[in-house]
């Protein structure tokens, strides 16, 4: 990950989970940074194109190249502000989220991953069927943090209590009652 306050241009390269009716669910961004363009080489280190059967969705790579400044255009660009945010590239109330809320989709948050709520009960009598067990963490159009970036030097006591886009600074403990929301957070 590379960082540079001079520019308002950020790019991710990752995979995001898409439904069987063609609805981003979520994105991953195991690489992201500042600059107007993805390089080359992270764009050749992309996940290939893959399904997931039992939860009926596709994991498809994604390179996305965005205006901080600007509102966001689609989920996958949401997700890699709030990853730019809890990787800590981004400070809190810096990045343009106007509409985020919108842009997303209520999911199922669980133990094998992001599914869309039209089909969680037959994934889960699915499942159920082979002896398999599942758990929901929620429904919500946030992940927990935890489920995408662990901040070095924090400690969180309720993996559930803090957002994808929750900013943790090194030092920062969220207790069990504690929260913290995305585009908010601790700064030191």
């Amino acid at each position: 990950m590379t960082s540079n306050n001079a520019t308002t241009r950020a790019w991710g390269a990752g995979t995001a989970t898409v439904s069987s009716s063609g609805v981003v669910l979520d994105a991953h961004y195991r690489r992201l940074g500042w600059g107007d363009a993805c390089p080359v080489g992270e764009r050749a280190n992309l996940a290939p194109h893959a399904v997931d059967q039992r939860r009926g969705v596709e994991i498809v790579p994604v390179v996305v190249e965005i205006d901080t400044t600007a509102a966001p255009r689609d989920a996958a660009d949401v997700y890699l502000r709030l990853h730019l945010l809890s990787h800590r590239l981004a400070m809190p109330r810096t990045l343009n989220l106007d509409g985020a809320f919108g842009l997303l989709t209520n999911v199922a948050w669980t133990s094998i991953g992001p599914i869309a709520l039209d089909v969680l009960d037959e994934v889960r009598e699915s499942l159920r069927r082979k002896g398999e067990h599942l758990t929901v963490h929620g429904v919500d159009k946030f992940p927990r943090m935890t489920d995408y970036v662990v901040p070095s030097g924090v400690r969180i006591a309720d993996a559930s209590r803090v957002r994808l886009g929750a900013h943790l600074a090194e030092g920062t403990t969220v207790m069990h009652e504690g929260f913290c929301n995305f585009n908010a957070g601790t700064l030191g």
